[in-house]
């Protein structure tokens, strides 16, 4: 027994020497052109070898090589796909004896992995592959039993690191290249049916990124199977973190609770190198909360929490990555939904009336053209329309646009191909309800713009006053309009617009003339002294109108009115926003004045028209012998000639 033990601790002690001894006469160089002989049979690519390698046996198997270089194919825009310093490697030599693989230390020093696209669509990590065997010879007539295929042996990854490396990806079809730099990692694996830990950092466009990577059973995972999943990374111009499961070795499908928080979204765009043209000062913070489910290039959000600048929201989503442009589709249920940090700003808009009015006109004068238009000329930019698909319905307890509020309203929202079409299917809108479309078309080279409403119900004073800052006109009723244009700003679409509409207003007043004053006071109308304050009242107030490159046409505008029943004709110039309206009334005993409204919008001067006067004499004279007898105001025979006469010459 003695001897025997005297025999293995000598066995032993001559294998410790042989281990130690061995790789000093190892001839590396020739081992070294047989790997990368190898290499090149297998892959096709050249690797190189400039630096001295090392190699020993124990206490492990260590192998490190300096300055390698592997190969890109030819026509890559880079030499190599791989460098690296130092690559140092350390198995444990006695699992091996057992089929298994256990990396006591894995190290890379400095690698940079640069990974391309040709201009084919074929990337350099796809390799030509070995030579093809020669022809099979016949099988033998008995042949030996099939062997089972070889299982893949067990691996344990030690301490497994990355420090200073950098990766690069370059699409040579679109030129598009990215680098990501100072990376450090550190990876730990002790075996494939024991969870799997990542953590590192890296630098990608100034920024520094923070990864972690946790899977509870990665065995599963390599084989299609599910398992549990932590992820998170951490900038500042983004934050995200994942926990839930996955399957797939890739990852390709995960399903669970998801945290979404970006400072400043157009902060996340410039920095991840994404045209983002989106007007005004939008865009800012955004947070999604809630559960997610990825499929491929599919990722689906329920029970979504979501905020956008000063949005709150909740609903689902749905992104679809994988067509030409993202398509985003779902639901939304908000609070308030304040669209103008969304609109080009207004600039070059009407200021208020008492700085922007223009003077009144002479009685019989043409209105003024220098009367400020009111509309902006800054370029209307929608090309931000062409940046996704839309397929969205929303609803809103409010709605503000421009200066127009709406309560409360449930719309569809489509965008294809950068045109954009919402439909509001309800609306609550100053008093009343209806419904309406808005269009805007980023397709084309021009930007065209239309809207279509339906109103019911609605207070016009407030609704005119918000939409188009006038507020002379009262009353409530219904109101339709279907109108289009086209331009590069504000102004240009204003005078393009053509389209048609109606109005029919009950029980309201025109504010700032009084008709029957017009006509029972003939002196100090022709004179042109004002009748401030002044008003007529209605019982109904019907019309409709066309629009033809932005000038609105109006001829059957009728007033009912207990007191002075008119009609009315007309046009305004919305571009210049100016009116040359007329108001006829028909009073019976009374010579009938009409009334000539015209001037800037914010500021309409009301004057007698003396054309109108000579024409409703000549077309009924019976009306001039009341008016010269005063019979139609019961006062005394001549009384009435002289009022005329005075109010016809003015003295």
């Amino acid at each position: 027994m003695k001897k025997l033990l005297i025999g293995l601790g000598g066995l032993v002690a001559l294998i410790v020497v042989a281990a130690l001894v061995i790789p000093l006469f190892i001839p590396v160089d020739t081992y070294k052109a047989k790997v990368i002989a190898l290499v090149k049979d297998q892959t096709g690519r050249d690797l190189r070898i400039a630096g001295p390698v090392s190699f020993s046996l124990l206490p492990s198997i260590a192998l490190q090589a300096n300055d390698v270089t592997f190969s890109n194919p030819a026509g890559a825009a880079s030499p190599n796909m791989i460098q690296l310093k130092t690559l140092d490697v350390s198995l444990k030599l006695f699992p091996l004896l057992h089929g298994a693989i256990e990396v006591d230390h894995f190290k890379l020093v400095a690698p940079a992995i640069d990974l391309e696209v040709d201009k084919d669509g074929k990337p350099n990590w796809v390799f030509s592959g070995p030579a093809k065997p020669a022809a099979a010879l016949p099988a033998p007539a008995n042949p030996a039993p099939a062997t089972t295929e070889r299982s893949i042996p067990a691996i344990s990854l030690g301490a497994v690191a990355i420090s200073d490396g950098q990766a690069s990806y370059l699409d040579q079809r679109s030129g598009e290249k990215r680098v990501l730099g100072d990376i450090n990692m550190t990876l730990s694996l002790p075996s494939l049916s024991d969870p799997f830990n990542a953590t590192g950092s890296a630098t990608w466009n100034g920024e520094k990124v923070t990864l972690t990577l946790a899977i509870d059973d990665p065995a599963k995972l390599q084989q299609g199977g599910n398992s549990a999943v932590k992820i998170s990374l951490a900038a500042a111009p983004i934050n995200f973190s994942f926990q839930g499961n996955a399957s797939g070795a890739t990852l390709t499908k995960l399903s669970g609770a998801t945290d979404l928080s970006v400072p400043s979204v157009r902060g996340l765009a410039k920095w991840a190198g994404v045209p983002f043209t989106a007007p005004g000062s939008s865009f800012g913070a955004l947070a999604i909360k809630g559960k997610v489910d990825k499929n491929g290039s599919k990722i689906a959000f329920s029970d979504a929490s979501i905020s956008l600048d000063a949005l709150k929201a909740t609903g689902a989503l749905t992104l679809d990555t994988a067509g030409a442009r993202p398509a985003l589709s779902g639901r939304l249920d908000l609070d308030k939904l304040d669209v103008n940090p969304y609109l080009p700003s207004e600039q070059g808009a009407a200021s208020p009336p008492s700085t922007n009015a223009a003077p009144a006109p002479a009685p019989g004068a043409p209105p003024s053209k220098s009367a400020s238009s009111g509309w902006s000329d800054a370029p209307i930019d929608l090309s931000p329309l062409k940046v996704a698909d839309v397929d969205f319905s929303l609803s809103a307890n409010s709605i503000l646009y421009r200066k127009i509020a709406i309560g409360k309203s449930a719309l569809t929202l489509q965008l294809k191909n950068g045109r954009l079409e919402a439909n509001l299917t309800e609306m609550a809108l100053y008093q009343g309800k209806g419904t309406g479309k808005v269009v805007a078309d980023g397709s084309a080279v021009v930007p065209q713009i239309g809207s279509s409403f339906n109103l019911s119900g609605i207070a016009i004073q407030p609704l005119a006053h918000d939409a188009a800052d006038f507020d002379r006109l009262t009353g409530a009723g219904a109101m339709s309009f279907d109108v289009a244009g086209h331009g590069h700003s504000q102004r240009e679409i204003i005078s393009s617009l053509d389209g048609k509409g109606s109005l029919n207003l009950a029980n309201g007043k025109i504010e700032g003339v009084n008709l029957m004053a017009f006509m029972k006071n003939a002196v100090s109308s022709v004179a042109g002294e004002k009748s401030g304050g002044n008003e007529t009242n209605f019982g109904a107030l019907t019309g409709t109108y066309t629009i033809t490159n932005g000038i609105l046409h109006n001829n059957d505008l009728k007033l009912t009115s207990p007191e002075v029943p008119s009609t009315g004709a007309g046009t305004v110039d919305l571009p210049l926003r100016q009116v040359d309206y007329k108001l006829t009334p028909s009073v019976a005993g009374l010579v009938a004045v009409p009334v000539a409204i015209t001037g800037p919008w914010d500021n309409l001067s009301y004057r007698p028209d003396l054309s109108g006067i000579a024409k409703s004499i000549a077309q009924d004279p019976g009306k001039l012998l009341d008016a010269l007898t005063n019979k139609g105001s019961g006062g005394n025979s001549g009384s009435g000639a002289s009022s005329l006469l005075k109010g016809l010459l003015g003295k």
